[in-house]
């Protein structure tokens, strides 16, 4: 092929808005009949890549923009790193060998005035002449015969069997890196501080750049099911490109990975773009996604993603098979998925009328021997997952979103962001932006709000948002804000919600009559990380999730089991006593056969014939069992030997007796009396 002259310096005024053609080849990525990808490839020179390129840092920051989770996470570069790493420890470096890989790029639609939009649209003057300039003989050579030309919204594209040519309206078509950004971006710093200018030898460089073509017009085919608009397109092509290029970190698998049912469940938990409101869904601008952080306690947060996707995943218990080889083990993992997240009965995942065992028989199985794989199962398979997911928001999702937004410390929160208007305002559309954008809209702020915009928009919501959270109280934090806390409350959910017996789940109460309960041990402070324990030495989550000598938060799987053991202990008490219709007392009157004592449901509870009807004793033995071990501790004493065997279960029996009080004392109609004469709790022997 002949050398191609360099494009000439100059437009002409008609055509100013669009940048010089750039050439290249043309290509596809397609392994079935219903879906193809064709790219273009192309070499740019450093200043055309810098200039005509974007990250996605530098589509036109606006204070209205929303974001989807998978935007906020590409547009997230981290500039400490890029300056770092890559300009000044292996861009600067003279005698260091250099090389970039390929930049994959997306063409995306935006309207007059910068936002990017979800289709390409045609309108007047988007098809230029060819060639752009007169008396360019190379550039005429694409009006010849056998030429194909597709224009899309902004886009013209000219393709031939051996060479193609690619230009876009700069003012309505913005060319984003989707994969390399921090390369990108690296290199656009790195001419910025060479003030634009180039040596003879660096003005040799090239770049490959892969643009892909996301239109019909140039042979782009998606299967039906697939998402429509430009943005959710891309983000499906990208999903595993991003995914498996690094190692990424839990948040971002989360936000990426369209094939985990996990991570799918808990992206239909939360609003899909940021600044939403939803009566039914966690607003995401109130969640915590950035980081792989599990913790909500601090700031604005309701929650964090990655907090969520623990919740779920416990949930579920789907593990995967271990040899996806093997016929039995994914019959058995079929089987769970089915019940779980299956509809009808018998319970099945259906696509088209073909339910998932019927797939897996049909797909994976040898028809004629039956007991081998012909291949490995390693998950749900992707057609499977939107009902799969869909059983999850039958059976999952309507109490466990209820938990999430309506259980009072959380509804608090949301009700003082909807007051202030927090989701939809200026406090989300700000601090939903990627960190390039905040440093550009800081002036709008200030220009509008004064020198203490920072306080007036962001901080004294965060501060009040804190105080509802418990920071600076006598009693310390409010254990919700806490996620093994709410992993123990959420595992009690599924016991009554889900894993309850037909038949028994109306005796143990709907959501509402759940939230209602631990509503009213919130309002009481019971839920007060240092909630006092009346005449002991020892606060009430002591031992149970608090460390005994520091008063400091035990963060560990043994907390989560003892919180809930303690919430299963005081909730099935209270449904107890309304299934017998008897008054909760601290001890009963003799010939009381409308009361029921504290220490009668304790004795009730301590029987292991009670496990089948009302899921107890083993909380019950679990809590017991811990004050026990630390009933020496409470003597003052420095071991377990230095009490007797005796002693140590009556000091536990009266730790039990007490939480039990606390838990209970909100449906008391008399407060609890230490000097009542009702002492048969101490003969339980478990």
């Amino acid at each position: 092929m002949s050398k191609m002259p360099p494009p000439p310096p100059k437009k002409t005024d008609d055509e100013l808005q669009y940048n010089l053609p750039i050439y290249g080849t043309l290509g596809e990525f397609s392994l079935s009949a219903s879906v193809c990808v064709p790219y273009f490839m192309a070499l740019l020179d450093l200043k055309r890549l810098t200039s005509e390129v974007k990250t996605h840092e530098e589509v036109s920051p606006s204070m209205d923009t929303v974001y989807s989770l998978v935007e906020l996470f590409q547009r997230n570069i981290d500039e400490d790193r890029v300056q770092r790493e890559i300009v000044d420890g292996y861009l600067k470096l003279p005698s260091k060998l250099k090389f970039f890989n390929s930049l994959t790029v997306v063409l995306l639609p935006k309207a007059k005035t910068g936002e990017i939009e979800s289709e390409f649209t045609d309108y007047s003057n988007n098809d230029p002449k060819i060639p752009y300039e007169a008396g360019q003989e190379f550039d005429q050579w694409f009006t010849s015969d056998g030429c194909k030309k597709s224009v899309f919204g902004g886009v013209q594209f000219v393709s031939t069997e051996t060479l193609s040519r690619l230009r876009w309206d700069l003012n309505r078509v913005d060319a984003v890196a989707v994969d390399g950004q921090h390369r990108l971006r690296a290199l656009k710093l790195w001419i910025q501080e060479r003030n634009n200018h180039l040596s003879d030898i660096e003005k040799t460089t090239r770049i490959p750049v892969i643009f892909l073509l996301l239109h019909e017009s140039t042979g782009f085919k998606r299967a039906i099911s697939s998402a429509s608009g430009i943005k959710p397109i891309a983000r499906e092509i990208f999903t595993d490109l991003n995914k498996n290029a690094r190692e990424v970190d839990l948040s971002t698998e989360i936000i990426l990975d369209d094939r985990s049912i996990e991570s799918c469940c808990v992206r239909s938990l939360v609003t899909s773009t940021t600044c939403t409101e939803s009566e039914t869904l966690l607003p995401l601008s109130s969640v915590r996604w950035r980081d792989a952080n599990n913790r909500f306690d601090q700031s604005y947060y309701v929650n964090s993603l990655v907090n969520l996707y623990i919740l779920v995943r416990d949930l579920l218990d789907l593990e995967v098979p271990t040899n996806p080889m093997d016929v039995s083990e994914c019959k058995s993992f079929i089987k769970k998925v089915n019940t779980l997240l299956g509809s009808g009965s018998p319970s099945q995942v259906v696509v088209d009328g073909i339910s998932l065992t019927e797939y897996y028989e049909k797909q994976f199985i040898d028809p004629e021997e039956k007991d081998n794989a012909v291949a490995p199962l390693g998950g749900i398979p992707s057609q499977y997952l939107a009902p799969a997911v869909k059983g999850f928001q039958e059976r999952f999702s309507g109490w466990l979103i209820k938990i999430l937004k309506d259980f009072r410390p959380y509804k608090n929160v949301l009700e003082y962001t909807k007051k202030h208007n927090l989701i939809t305002g200026e406090f989300s559309q700000y601090l939903s932006q990627p960190e390039a954008h905040k440093e550009s809209l800081k002036k709008i702020l200030e220009d509008k709000h004064g020198d203490r915009w920072q306080e007036l928009v962001i901080g004294q919501h965060v501060e009040a948002i804190q105080r509802i959270k418990g920071h600076g109280e006598n009693l310390g934090e409010q254990w919700p804000f806490k996620t093994i806390f709410q992993k123990a409350l959420v595992r009690f959910g599924k016991v009554i919600f889900i894993d309850a017996p037909e038949d028994r789940k109306e005796l143990y109460g709907n959501i509402d009559e759940f939230l209602g309960f631990f509503d009213k041990l919130y309002e009481n402070d019971v839920f007060r990380v240092q909630a006092p324990l009346v005449g002991e030495a020892y606060t009430l989550w002591t031992f149970i999730a608090l460390n005994y000598g520091s008063g400091k938060i035990r963060v560990a799987s043994t907390s989560e089991a003892r919180i809930k053991a303690l919430l299963t202990l005081w909730y099935f008490a209270w449904r107890y006593a309304k299934h017998v219709k008897k008054e909760i007392v601290s001890a009963c009157p003799q010939g009381a056969d409308d009361k029921i004592s504290l220490t009668e449901i304790l004795t009730y509870f301590a029987k292991k014939g009670t496990q089948p009807e009302w899921p107890v004793n083993d909380s019950y033995t679990e809590l017991f069992n811990l004050f026990e071990d630390n009933a020496h501790i409470m003597l003052g004493k420095e071991t377990k030997v230095d009490v007797p065997e005796n002693k140590r279960r009556e000091v536990a029996r009266e730790r039990l007796r007490k939480i039990f009080e606390v838990g209970l004392s909100p449906w008391m109609k008399c407060p609890p009396d230490p000097s009542a004469n009702d002492h048969s709790y101490n003969l339980l022997k478990i």
